[in-house]
């Protein structure tokens, strides 16, 4: 599992609070990706979907300001 780029998730949650029309756009392609991946766990506690690979919220880490294979850990988003 890589390091968390605390900067990157600082940025997403400031954008999922208050997305753009572009960043709502591109979160909805993100977890239309995400909705497929193998990765996707369901963690009762928090009671949201997570990314196994790197352990962020999905609601939240769709909206990173990364892009391609910096922003999913693995590579599976194109922007």
């Amino acid at each position: 599992m890589k390091i968390p780029d605390i900067k990157e998730i600082a940025v997403a949650w400031a954008r999922a609070m208050n997305p753009t029309d572009e960043q709502r756009e591109l979160a909805e392609q993100r977890i239309k990706i995400c909705d497929s991946c193998e990765h996707k766990e369901f963690k009762t506690l928090i009671r949201t979907y997570i990314c196994g690979a790197c352990g962020c919220p999905l609601n939240k880490k769709v909206y990173s300001p990364l892009s391609g294979d910096k922003a999913c850990p693995k590579a599976k988003w194109e922007k």
